[in-house]
């Protein structure tokens, strides 16, 4: 897989050590953005998660990836993929921004280059996506996509609204 990945606004690169204090201060301290993803996270808690985005990427070739503004090279939020259960199959597209990157288009717009890798170099052929219900942006974004509504899962401790993508999808007229 090339990473990093460039799009118009964005960049996409795996995650290093050294992203822990921008990682905590942009996403997993702010109560707003991480309400529906389990609440904050001090700064152990994203560092585990930082760490176990790294040792996914290293093993799959894929993960959550730090997300950074090409403009600015500030550090605004994360989106990749990651593995549903550890039992597999489904893989899931996921993306969080930090509060004062709402709104601006950044979740569709790196969930868009991340979906093409999954289709393009990792060679996938569907994508899972999850979100609680009470989240309306997450779905608006997944509708956005071209997921599709599977019903209602239990995920993490919460129900959850089930999305799936199928490549074939992508390919279709019309």
């Amino acid at each position: 897989m090339a990473l990093p990945i460039f799009t118009e606004r964005l960049v996409l690169r795996p995650y290093e050590r050294g992203d822990l204090d921008q990682l905590y201060a942009v996403l997993y301290s702010d109560e707003d953005a991480m309400r529906l993803l389990g609440g904050p996270r001090d700064l152990s808690g994203t560092r585990f998660a930082l760490e176990r985005s790294m040792t996914q990427q290293e093993l799959a070739g894929f993960s959550f990836w730090p997300v950074f503004e090409r403009e600015s090279g500030l550090l605004i939020g994360e989106a990749g993929l990651f593995p549903l259960s550890p039992d597999g199959p489904d893989v899931a597209l996921g993306y969080a921004f930090g509060g004062p990157y709402w709104g601006r288009g950044y979740a569709t717009e790196a969930s868009r280059a991340v979906i093409a890798e999954a289709f393009g170099a990792l060679g996938m052929e569907r994508l899972v996506a999850i979100t609680r219900e009470a989240n309306l942006g997450s779905r608006r974004v997944l509708t956005k996509l071209g997921f599709q509504v599977e019903g209602v899962r239990h995920v993490w401790g919460a129900e959850q609204l089930f999305f799936v993508l199928e490549r074939d999808w992508l390919t279709q007229p019309g």
